[in-house]
Protein backbone atom coordinates (compact mmCIF):
# COMPACT_ATOMS: atom_id res chain seq x y z
CA UNK A 1 0.00 0.00 0.00
CA UNK A 2 1.79 3.34 -1.06
CA UNK A 3 1.67 6.73 1.14
CA UNK A 4 -0.85 7.77 -1.79
CA UNK A 5 -3.55 5.48 -1.86
CA UNK A 6 -3.01 6.00 2.36
CA UNK A 7 -2.96 9.80 1.92
CA UNK A 8 -6.45 9.53 -0.40
CA UNK A 9 -8.27 6.81 1.83
CA UNK A 10 -7.64 9.77 5.35
CA UNK A 11 -8.89 12.40 3.00
CA UNK A 12 -11.72 10.55 1.92
CA UNK A 13 -12.63 9.87 6.19
CA UNK A 14 -11.20 12.99 7.67
CA UNK A 15 -10.14 16.17 4.72
CA UNK A 16 -13.89 17.66 5.52
CA UNK A 17 -12.51 18.63 8.49
CA UNK A 18 -10.38 21.15 6.63
CA UNK A 19 -12.92 23.30 5.58
CA UNK A 20 -14.33 23.93 9.10
CA UNK A 21 -14.03 27.43 10.24
CA UNK A 22 -12.06 26.29 13.45
CA UNK A 23 -9.13 25.67 11.12
CA UNK A 24 -8.99 29.08 9.20
CA UNK A 25 -5.99 30.03 11.60
CA UNK A 26 -4.34 26.17 10.88
CA UNK A 27 -5.16 27.22 7.42
CA UNK A 28 -2.81 30.13 8.23
CA UNK A 29 -0.30 28.61 9.83
CA UNK A 30 0.09 25.95 7.14
CA UNK A 31 0.88 29.01 4.48
CA UNK A 32 3.20 30.18 6.47
CA UNK A 33 4.79 26.91 7.28
CA UNK A 34 4.38 25.01 3.77
CA UNK A 35 5.11 21.57 5.18
CA UNK A 36 5.39 20.24 1.66
CA UNK A 37 1.75 18.16 1.44
CA UNK A 38 -1.53 19.54 0.63
CA UNK A 39 -3.80 21.17 3.34
CA UNK A 40 -6.57 18.94 3.09
CA UNK A 41 -3.49 15.75 3.26
CA UNK A 42 -2.10 17.82 6.64
CA UNK A 43 -5.58 17.95 8.40
CA UNK A 44 -6.35 14.40 7.57
CA UNK A 45 -3.15 12.96 8.81
CA UNK A 46 -3.54 15.00 11.95
CA UNK A 47 -7.33 13.81 12.69
CA UNK A 48 -5.91 10.57 11.70
CA UNK A 49 -3.77 10.06 14.24
CA UNK A 50 -5.62 11.89 16.65
CA UNK A 51 -8.00 8.91 16.57
CA UNK A 52 -5.33 6.77 17.11
CA UNK A 53 -4.20 8.54 19.79
CA UNK A 54 -7.93 8.90 21.83
CA UNK A 55 -8.29 5.11 20.78
CA UNK A 56 -4.79 3.70 22.26
CA UNK A 57 -5.01 6.23 25.38
CA UNK A 58 -8.92 5.55 26.11
CA UNK A 59 -8.22 1.74 25.83
CA UNK A 60 -5.08 1.98 28.42
CA UNK A 61 -7.37 3.94 30.54
CA UNK A 62 -9.73 1.30 30.55
CA UNK A 63 -7.95 -2.11 30.54
CA UNK A 64 -5.58 -0.74 33.39
CA UNK A 65 -8.56 0.63 34.75
CA UNK A 66 -10.30 -2.36 35.18
CA UNK A 67 -7.37 -4.66 35.67
CA UNK A 68 -5.77 -2.25 38.39
CA UNK A 69 -8.54 -3.94 40.78
CA UNK A 70 -9.52 -0.70 41.93
CA UNK A 71 -12.78 -0.33 43.58
CA UNK A 72 -15.88 2.17 44.80
CA UNK A 73 -17.06 0.42 47.52
CA UNK A 74 -20.87 1.62 46.23
CA UNK A 75 -20.62 0.40 42.60
CA UNK A 76 -21.43 -3.41 41.76
CA UNK A 77 -19.10 -5.21 38.97
CA UNK A 78 -20.78 -3.65 36.16
CA UNK A 79 -20.97 -0.43 37.56
CA UNK A 80 -17.19 -0.35 38.11
CA UNK A 81 -16.21 -1.27 34.68
CA UNK A 82 -18.65 1.24 33.02
CA UNK A 83 -16.92 4.02 35.12
CA UNK A 84 -14.15 3.14 33.94
CA UNK A 85 -14.96 3.01 30.14
CA UNK A 86 -16.05 6.72 31.25
CA UNK A 87 -13.10 7.49 32.37
CA UNK A 88 -11.49 6.12 29.27
CA UNK A 89 -13.46 8.14 26.50
CA UNK A 90 -12.67 11.06 28.44
CA UNK A 91 -9.37 10.72 28.57
CA UNK A 92 -9.06 9.71 25.23
CA UNK A 93 -10.82 12.39 23.82
CA UNK A 94 -8.65 14.80 26.06
CA UNK A 95 -6.03 12.93 24.12
CA UNK A 96 -7.18 13.37 20.43
CA UNK A 97 -7.91 17.26 21.18
CA UNK A 98 -4.10 17.43 22.30
CA UNK A 99 -2.95 15.80 19.26
CA UNK A 100 -5.13 18.36 16.74
CA UNK A 101 -3.75 20.95 18.86
CA UNK A 102 -0.17 20.22 18.60
CA UNK A 103 -0.99 19.36 14.82
CA UNK A 104 -1.50 23.12 15.21
CA UNK A 105 1.55 23.69 17.08
CA UNK A 106 3.67 22.19 14.61
CA UNK A 107 2.97 24.53 12.01
CA UNK A 108 3.58 27.25 14.56
CA UNK A 109 6.65 25.71 15.14
CA UNK A 110 8.36 25.65 11.26
CA UNK A 111 6.73 29.29 10.51
CA UNK A 112 8.59 30.32 13.08
CA UNK A 113 11.64 28.30 11.71
CA UNK A 114 10.91 29.77 8.49
CA UNK A 115 11.09 33.40 9.56
CA UNK A 116 13.99 32.97 11.33
CA UNK A 117 15.52 31.69 8.52
CA UNK A 118 14.20 34.83 6.29
CA UNK A 119 15.42 37.24 9.16
CA UNK A 120 18.77 35.64 8.85
CA UNK A 121 19.30 35.75 4.79
CA UNK A 122 16.95 38.56 3.51
CA UNK A 123 19.49 41.39 4.02
CA UNK A 124 22.03 39.41 2.43
CA UNK A 125 19.55 38.79 -0.76
CA UNK A 126 18.05 42.50 -1.26
CA UNK A 127 21.77 43.39 -1.14
CA UNK A 128 22.40 40.90 -4.24
CA UNK A 129 19.27 42.41 -5.72
CA UNK A 130 20.72 46.27 -5.30
CA UNK A 131 23.55 45.12 -7.09
CA UNK A 132 21.92 43.30 -10.11
CA UNK A 133 19.75 45.83 -10.40
CA UNK A 134 22.42 48.11 -11.35
CA UNK A 135 22.22 46.26 -14.78
CA UNK A 136 18.50 47.18 -15.08
CA UNK A 137 17.01 43.86 -15.80
CA UNK A 138 13.63 42.96 -15.30
CA UNK A 139 11.87 42.55 -12.35
CA UNK A 140 11.37 38.86 -12.87
CA UNK A 141 14.72 38.77 -13.57
CA UNK A 142 15.71 39.96 -10.72
CA UNK A 143 13.84 37.69 -8.28
CA UNK A 144 14.93 34.79 -10.64
CA UNK A 145 18.60 35.18 -10.00
CA UNK A 146 18.58 35.50 -6.28
CA UNK A 147 15.62 32.61 -5.98
CA UNK A 148 18.19 30.41 -7.88
CA UNK A 149 20.88 31.17 -5.14
CA UNK A 150 19.35 28.57 -2.08
CA UNK A 151 22.54 28.07 -0.05
CA UNK A 152 23.09 31.46 0.29
CA UNK A 153 19.62 32.97 0.43
CA UNK A 154 17.38 29.98 1.97
CA UNK A 155 14.17 30.80 2.57
CA UNK A 156 14.42 34.22 1.50
CA UNK A 157 15.05 32.43 -2.11
CA UNK A 158 12.20 30.16 -1.54
CA UNK A 159 10.00 32.83 -1.68
CA UNK A 160 11.27 34.72 -4.25
CA UNK A 161 10.62 30.96 -5.72
CA UNK A 162 7.30 31.29 -4.72
CA UNK A 163 6.44 34.28 -6.69
CA UNK A 164 8.12 33.55 -9.62
CA UNK A 165 5.77 30.56 -9.05
CA UNK A 166 2.56 31.99 -8.96
CA UNK A 167 3.97 34.43 -11.30
CA UNK A 168 4.03 31.63 -13.86
CA UNK A 169 0.50 30.53 -13.21
CA UNK A 170 -1.39 33.93 -13.40
CA UNK A 171 0.87 35.44 -15.56
CA UNK A 172 1.70 38.45 -13.68
CA UNK A 173 4.51 39.30 -11.55
CA UNK A 174 2.52 41.70 -9.02
CA UNK A 175 -0.16 38.98 -7.89
CA UNK A 176 3.22 36.61 -7.21
CA UNK A 177 4.24 39.40 -4.90
CA UNK A 178 1.13 39.95 -3.34
CA UNK A 179 0.37 36.11 -2.80
CA UNK A 180 4.12 35.68 -1.18
CA UNK A 181 3.61 39.19 1.07
CA UNK A 182 0.05 37.17 2.27
CA UNK A 183 1.37 33.80 2.63
CA UNK A 184 4.71 34.60 4.34
CA UNK A 185 5.20 34.13 7.76
CA UNK A 186 7.59 37.01 7.97
CA UNK A 187 4.92 39.75 7.99
CA UNK A 188 7.58 42.61 9.49
CA UNK A 189 10.61 42.10 6.71
CA UNK A 190 9.70 40.27 3.80
CA UNK A 191 5.96 41.20 3.69
CA UNK A 192 6.75 45.07 3.64
CA UNK A 193 9.39 44.05 1.75
CA UNK A 194 7.72 42.47 -1.36
CA UNK A 195 5.14 45.28 -0.74
CA UNK A 196 7.50 47.89 -1.79
CA UNK A 197 9.28 46.07 -4.57
CA UNK A 198 6.08 45.94 -6.28
CA UNK A 199 5.25 49.08 -5.58
CA UNK A 200 8.58 50.53 -6.66
CA UNK A 201 9.00 48.13 -9.58
CA UNK A 202 5.48 49.53 -10.99
CA UNK A 203 7.51 52.87 -11.00
CA UNK A 204 10.01 51.63 -13.44
CA UNK A 205 13.79 50.51 -13.24
CA UNK A 206 15.54 53.27 -11.71
CA UNK A 207 12.63 53.65 -8.81
CA UNK A 208 13.46 50.74 -8.41
CA UNK A 209 17.21 50.16 -8.03
CA UNK A 210 17.02 53.29 -5.69
CA UNK A 211 15.03 51.55 -3.59
CA UNK A 212 16.77 48.38 -3.05
CA UNK A 213 19.99 50.95 -2.74
CA UNK A 214 18.11 52.19 0.16
CA UNK A 215 16.74 48.86 1.43
CA UNK A 216 19.68 47.11 1.51
CA UNK A 217 21.63 49.81 3.63
CA UNK A 218 18.80 50.27 6.06
CA UNK A 219 18.72 46.08 6.54
CA UNK A 220 22.44 45.96 7.20
CA UNK A 221 22.24 48.72 9.49
CA UNK A 222 19.76 46.73 11.41
CA UNK A 223 21.34 43.57 11.25
CA UNK A 224 24.25 45.34 12.58
CA UNK A 225 22.58 47.06 15.52
CA UNK A 226 20.67 43.56 16.52
CA UNK A 227 24.30 42.06 16.12
CA UNK A 228 25.23 44.83 18.51
CA UNK A 229 22.46 44.23 21.09
CA UNK A 230 22.95 40.58 21.01
CA UNK A 231 26.60 40.63 21.59
CA UNK A 232 25.79 42.62 24.75
CA UNK A 233 23.73 40.57 25.86
CA UNK A 234 26.16 37.16 25.25
CA UNK A 235 28.56 39.27 27.43
CA UNK A 236 25.99 39.53 29.87
CA UNK A 237 25.25 35.91 29.88
CA UNK A 238 29.00 35.44 29.88
CA UNK A 239 29.54 37.14 33.35
CA UNK A 240 26.78 35.96 34.90
CA UNK A 241 27.50 32.21 34.66
CA UNK A 242 31.06 32.58 35.49
CA UNK A 243 29.58 34.03 38.78
CA UNK A 244 27.70 31.43 39.29
CA UNK A 245 30.04 28.79 38.40
CA UNK A 246 32.56 30.58 41.10
CA UNK A 247 30.55 29.26 44.12
CA UNK A 248 30.23 25.32 43.46
CA UNK A 249 33.73 25.27 42.72
CA UNK A 250 34.49 27.36 46.28
CA UNK A 251 32.47 25.24 47.91
CA UNK A 252 34.33 22.26 46.13
CA UNK A 253 37.52 23.66 47.57
CA UNK A 254 36.28 24.48 51.18
CA UNK A 255 35.25 21.25 51.57
CA UNK A 256 38.13 19.85 50.65
CA UNK A 257 40.51 21.77 52.93
CA UNK A 258 37.95 21.48 55.74
CA UNK A 259 37.67 17.83 55.07
CA UNK A 260 41.15 17.12 56.27
CA UNK A 261 41.03 18.81 59.03
CA UNK A 262 37.25 18.00 60.29
CA UNK A 263 37.10 13.58 60.46
CA UNK A 264 32.99 14.26 60.57
CA UNK A 265 32.95 15.27 56.51
CA UNK A 266 34.63 11.86 56.14
CA UNK A 267 32.61 9.95 58.61
CA UNK A 268 30.52 7.27 56.30
CA UNK A 269 26.58 7.50 55.66
CA UNK A 270 24.48 5.15 54.71
CA UNK A 271 22.94 5.40 51.11
CA UNK A 272 19.09 4.53 51.67
CA UNK A 273 17.54 1.75 50.20
CA UNK A 274 21.09 0.44 49.11
CA UNK A 275 24.02 -1.23 51.17
CA UNK A 276 26.56 1.47 49.99
CA UNK A 277 28.01 4.38 51.79
CA UNK A 278 29.32 7.77 51.69
CA UNK A 279 30.71 11.09 53.22
CA UNK A 280 29.41 14.19 53.51
CA UNK A 281 32.59 15.79 51.88
CA UNK A 282 31.90 13.27 48.57
CA UNK A 283 28.54 14.66 48.25
CA UNK A 284 29.10 17.80 48.55
CA UNK A 285 32.13 17.91 46.28
CA UNK A 286 30.40 15.40 43.11
CA UNK A 287 27.31 17.44 44.04
CA UNK A 288 29.25 20.81 43.04
CA UNK A 289 31.20 19.01 40.15
CA UNK A 290 27.33 18.34 38.71
CA UNK A 291 26.33 21.44 39.80
CA UNK A 292 29.10 23.18 37.50
CA UNK A 293 28.76 20.40 34.45
CA UNK A 294 24.61 21.31 34.27
CA UNK A 295 25.45 25.15 34.60
CA UNK A 296 28.24 24.62 32.34
CA UNK A 297 25.80 22.69 29.39
CA UNK A 298 23.13 25.05 30.15
CA UNK A 299 25.65 28.27 29.45
CA UNK A 300 27.10 26.88 26.26
CA UNK A 301 23.70 26.25 25.06
CA UNK A 302 22.26 29.77 25.90
CA UNK A 303 25.14 31.41 24.11
CA UNK A 304 24.44 29.16 20.90
CA UNK A 305 20.38 29.88 21.01
CA UNK A 306 21.25 33.81 21.76
CA UNK A 307 23.70 34.32 19.14
CA UNK A 308 22.50 35.71 15.77
CA UNK A 309 23.69 33.66 12.37
CA UNK A 310 27.04 35.50 11.16
CA UNK A 311 28.36 36.63 14.80
CA UNK A 312 31.34 34.74 15.58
Amino acid sequence: MTLGVVDRTLCALFARHADRDRHTTTRTRYREARPGVGFGAFVARVYAVSWLACAAVGAAVSVGGVASGVRVPVLNEGQQVAGWLACGALVGAAAKRATVRAGDRYLAWRAGLRRAAIRATLPGAVRYLSVLASGTPSERDLLARAAARTGAYGETAAAFRGVLATADLTGSVDRGLRVAARDTPSQALLAPFLVKFREHAAQGPDALRQYLDMEARMLADSRERAQERAASALELVAELFVVVLVLPVLVAIITTVVGVLEPGFSAPIAVPHTTHTTTVRALLVYGSAAFVLGVGALAAWLVGALRPRGLT
